[in-house]
């Protein structure tokens, strides 16, 4: 009896030893159908987690495409900006758009003159045009425009003798054509035809002792290109014009004790180069050089007389800066000096443009 309590016990012993041993067995490789159902719930589970990671993907795509569209509108948006810092003839308006603009220009001009050993002659004229201007668009490439000047025109000779005059000055009327549409590798190209009426005071109409010009005297008409390209992060821009200032025979001034009576002006030329440049988002810097080539002028006087004026050049150097103040307006200042003795001694000019 004493034995067989030795093999229960020997047995129960073994019977614990494999039941341990399945325990642990089967929590180390669980294989029934509870742990199965829970493997199929987390594979479940990390295909929609992919998944969504994938959705994630996508959508971080198009708004990265969105981003990079609403820049390259922003940016031809900040190019036309910068444009209209640098001058209204390099940009055109949107078909069915008005934009009226108002300008300031002051001009200074000083010489002196030897009159005697002992006697210097100092003069100085300051010059204000005040300018109202209407862009209009025809099409898309296409902008006609006017510009009205009022001028205030003050002339100093030595200590005592001055003169002024104010009155309006010669209306310009111009268009705008843009054939082409820019490219990547071409510059944005806009021919202009442009036409000059003598609304001002003629110089060839006062009595010169007494009084002051406000305009030139001359009907011309003009034909130009201007060109303009995006070097990120600047803008290269540059013109090139001639202007044919029609002959005037219906003169009859005294002039020295002759009588003038008609005046041929001659072809004038002019070109400018500059580079103009971002530096946020409502600020632009710019600068330009400007150049003019005008050919001989003849004057015919009574008797049979006539006199040729020399041809001569101009040239000038200006800086100027926009600061973009709404999507639509853009403020614009620039300041320059003449090289040349034809030249004003410098200049300052003002632009605020207002669209609609």
């Amino acid at each position: 009896m004493k034995r067989n309590f030795v093999w229960m016990i020997l047995i129960i012993t073994v019977s614990l030893f494999i039941a341990q041993a399945q325990a642990q067995d089967q929590k180390q490789n669980p294989s029934g159908p509870e742990q199965k159902t829970a493997d199929d719930q987390k594979d479940v589970h990390q295909k929609i987690q992919d998944l969504q990671k994938q959705v994630d993907t996508l959508k971080e795509q198009g708004r990265t495409r969105e981003k990079l569209s609403q820049t390259a509108e922003e940016k031809a948006a900040q190019e036309k900006a910068i444009l209209s810092a640098v001058g209204r003839e390099y940009t055109l308006m949107p078909k069915g758009k008005l934009e009226l603009e108002y300008s300031l220009r002051y001009e200074y001009i000083s010489s002196s003159a030897i009159l005697s050993a002992t006697t210097v002659e100092a003069r100085a004229n300051h010059t204000i045009r005040n300018g109202i201007g209407v862009q209009y668009g025809l099409l898309n490439n296409l902008t006609v425009n006017v510009n009205v000047p009022f001028v205030y025109t003050y002339d100093k000779t030595g200590s005592s003798t001055a003169k002024d005059a104010t009155d309006m000055g010669d209306m310009t009327l111009g268009l705008d054509f843009q054939p082409f549409k820019s490219s990547g590798a071409w510059p944005t190209n806009t021919f202009t035809l442009g036409a000059v009426l003598p609304t001002g005071r003629s110089p060839y109409k006062i009595d010169r002792d007494t009084d002051l010009p406000t305009g030139s005297g001359f009907y011309a008409v003009s034909l130009g290109m201007n060109m303009s390209k995006a070097i990120d992060p600047a803008m290269l821009f540059g013109a090139l014009s001639a202007t044919y200032r029609f002959v005037r025979n219906d003169l009859d001034q005294n002039m020295d004790d002759a009588i003038l009576e008609r005046v041929d002006p001659g072809l004038s030329f002019n070109a400018a180069i500059g580079l103009a440049y971002s530096i946020s988002y409502a600020l632009s810097m710019n600068t330009q050089f400007q150049y003019g080539y005008n050919m001989s002028t003849k004057y015919s006087f009574t008797g049979g007389i006539e006199h040729n004026t020399p041809a001569y050049s101009t040239a000038s150097i200006g800086i100027g800066a926009g600061w973009r103040i709404s999507p639509k307006t853009t403020l614009s200042f620039s300041v320059g000096v003449g090289l040349t003795k034809d030249d004003p001694d410098f200049y300052f000019l003002f632009r605020l443009p207002f669209s609609f």
